[in-house]
């Protein structure tokens, strides 16, 4: 099996268009900057979801367990 890096580097489609197949449209959230405080952001109603707590920016480790529990919610029902 090829590594995800290798699988990617050999495809012509951009990240974004990847992350769109494999997770579908509704990855709509967006990193941002919100009262000086780091938060994942709606892009649909621009309500932030979840703020990040430490110091600095957030790492993309953080922001992705972040996605997955959104996701995780939005799709419980």
């Amino acid at each position: 099996m090829k590594r995800f890096k290798d699988f990617i580097q050999g495809t012509p489609v951009s990240q974004e268009e990847w992350e769109e197949d494999v997770y579908g449209p509704e990855l709509v959230e967006v990193l941002k900057q919100v009262d000086g405080r780091w938060a994942i952001v709606s892009k649909k109603t621009g309500r932030p979801l979840v703020y990040y707590k430490g110091e600095g920016k957030p790492s993309d480790e953080w922001f992705k367990d972040q996605e997955r529990r959104i996701q995780y919610f939005k799709h419980k029902g």
